[in-house]
């Protein structure tokens, strides 16, 4: 970032707080103390966070965020949401955003105007976005470790903490809990099937969120299994060559017939144990994909299927 962009942007920033806008009322600094705060959290990334006072003005600037944050908070304290709350193919809070009047934040201009108490980013977030929102002093608070579900359950927490909701987090986080060990009971002693994750020529392997989907599903990850780490790309002769007894794709709304159908005849694919038997699970893109309390729906979905691949045929 240059000087003169920083000059601007803490410029803006100063302007965006004095008395007598329109565009919102004052910080919440001037509030009456809440308890517990003024405190300093830890982020995701291991910086220390400095809050004067319970976030009432919060900005969510990844979608992850923006589905924690509307089971933990009163609507009315998501000021601003990421530009991808209102898309169905990854967004699971789409219905619940459609009636929210909060505005789509792209820039960091746009969540400055908001004079937000506190900003949520992603360690994956645009670098240069994040560097400019911290050089004006606002609060901005980096998620991270999205690999497994306990690092999810470990973000809901640190995002409770950070806006003062630690009961309403931790009663989400014991929700998923919940879930999961019904899920595991359900599945103790069946066979654990090996099962393969291909989308669009790749797979995921250790490392992943997909493999904690299937771990807790009551699968072996086939690709974890041989030591792949990450997403790979895989051709069709090594899917054939693995032969998966399962093969797991995400899909797009509306996508769901043509996913099925390429999977099923594909060269390589085709002459799997999976494909032959019709051992396909398609899960929403929007649930496999999922760092927040919604990726238990695609362990759910993914564990009902392996039940029924069980019962005579």
């Amino acid at each position: 970032m240059t000087r003169t962009a920083g000059i601007l942007l803490a410029a803006l920033f100063a302007a965006a707080c004095q008395p007598g806008t329109t565009e919102a009322p004052g910080p919440s600094a001037a509030k009456t103390p809440v308890a517990g705060f003024p405190r300093t959290v830890t982020d995701g990334a291991g910086h220390a966070v400095r809050l004067a006072a319970k976030p009432m003005r919060i900005v969510s600037q990844t979608l992850g965020s923006d589905e924690i944050l509307f089971s933990l908070v009163p609507p009315e304290r998501l000021v601003g949401l990421s530009p991808l709350v209102h898309e169905p193919k990854y967004s699971n809070v789409v219905d619940i955003a459609a009636t929210h009047p909060a505005p789509i934040i792209d820039t960091a201009e746009d969540a400055l105007r908001l004079k937000p108490d506190i900003v949520f980013v992603a360690s994956y977030s645009r670098a240069e976005v994040v560097e400019l929102l911290a050089a004006t002093g606002a609060p901005v608070y980096r998620l991270a470790n999205f690999d497994d579900l306990d690092g999810v359950m470990q973000n809901i927490r640190r995002v409770g903490e950070a806006v003062g909701e630690e009961a309403a987090a931790e009663r989400l986080v014991q929700q998923m809990q919940t879930r999961l060990a019904a899920i595991a009971a359900r599945r103790a002693g069946h066979p654990r099937p090996r099962v393969l994750s291909y989308s669009g020529g790749f797979t995921a392997g250790r490392g992943t969120s997909f493999d904690d989907i299937v771990r807790r599903a009551g699968g072996v990850n086939e690709a974890a299994a041989r030591g792949i780490d990450k997403f790979p790309k895989l051709n069709a002769e090594q899917v054939l060559a693995w032969d998966p007894d399962v093969i797991v794709s995400g899909y797009l709304p509306g996508e769901a017939d043509t996913v099925r159908a390429r999977l099923r005849t594909a060269p390589g694919l085709a002459q799997t144990i999976a494909a032959r038997r019709n051992q396909i699970v398609l899960l929403e893109s929007r649930r496999m994909l999922a760092v927040s309390q919604y990726v238990v729906d695609a362990v759910d979905q993914l564990a009902a299927s392996l039940d029924s691949f069980e019962k005579p045929r």
